[in-house]
């Protein structure tokens, strides 16, 4: 992801934490005191957003050295090292928040991500995340996703188009709504069709599409529409899928499964920040 991104992160966060100033931070720690800090996982996590700890601190202090000790993506243990960071005590302490809310919630969605995507890996599902994100936050609980070994479905309304229910329902019906995204798409777009019911399918595959995605059919139906869809167009499966039925899900055959608990149910996960020295 671009650092512009990430520094655009930085400054929102520090701007909404200081404020007009770390007053405790600024009574406490004088000016010409170095120290070093250590970030570590106090759970087993996947490590997403280490970018964020460079953005801080290249805002607060050019003299902040930072010191990686993981990959973005990369399993970390109970109390491993995730990355140290040495320089002005005041930096380290006014930018501490910052970088630890950050990578608390996108690690939180790369570790669920990671463990959706171990519990199928055998059986060639692509797990993909949805737009259930926070509004302006997408590209980074996206960029999370794709850390915990998972895959991007559409970005916005602008990237793809995906035909759901409401669409069907205020044109009038499947094949009247088809027809005319057939006739005013651009040459090659990949057009999905969300159906609720095994009586659409039929009318789906009849008009063409590209890829059909079975929302909150229950795993017999889903395994019967993947057997009688027999790999025509890109089976993708949503709605009501758990860490407790996932696996089940993938073992239907289907091409991909779409989880909105990535982003929206993701649990931040703990990490904190340990003084180590003075200098």
């Amino acid at each position: 992801m671009q650092t512009y991104l990430w520094n655009q992160l930085a400054e929102a966060g520090l701007r909404e934490d200081i404020g007009h100033g770390d007053i405790t931070t600024l009574l406490t720690i004088p000016r010409n005191l170095y120290g070093r800090m250590v970030l570590r996982a106090r759970q087993n996590i996947a490590v997403s957003g280490l970018p964020i700890i460079m953005a801080v601190y290249s805002i607060l202090s050019p003299l902040v050295k930072v010191e990686l000790f993981k990959d973005e993506g990369q399993h970390s243990g109970v109390s491993e090292s995730l990355a140290a960071v040495e320089g002005p005590v005041d930096a380290l302490l006014t930018g501490e928040r910052v970088v630890l809310n950050v990578l608390s919630w996108l690690s939180g969605i790369a570790t669920i991500t990671r463990e959706s995507v171990d519990l199928v890996s055998d059986l060639g599902v692509k797990i993909l995340d949805t737009r259930k994100t926070r509004p302006g936050q997408r590209v980074y609980e996206k960029y999370a996703v794709r850390t915990g070994g998972g895959y991007n479905h559409r970005f916005g309304l602008f990237d793809a188009v995906l035909i759901k229910d409401n669409h069907i329902a205020a044109r009038g019906g499947m094949k009247s709504v088809l027809k005319n995204v057939r006739q005013n798409a651009p040459f090659g777009t990949f057009i999905e069709v969300e159906v609720d019911g095994f009586e659409q399918i039929n009318e789906a595959l009849q008009e063409g599409v590209d890829g059909i995605l079975l929302d909150n059919m229950s795993l017999h139906e889903v395994g019967r529409a993947v057997a009688y869809i027999n790999h025509r167009v890109v089976v993708e499966a949503s709605g009501g899928i758990t860490p407790l039925n996932l696996r089940e899900m993938a073992e239907t055959g289907v091409d991909g499964i779409s989880l909105g608990y990535l982003t929206h149910s993701a649990p931040h996960v703990d990490i904190g920040a340990d003084w180590e020295s003075e200098w």
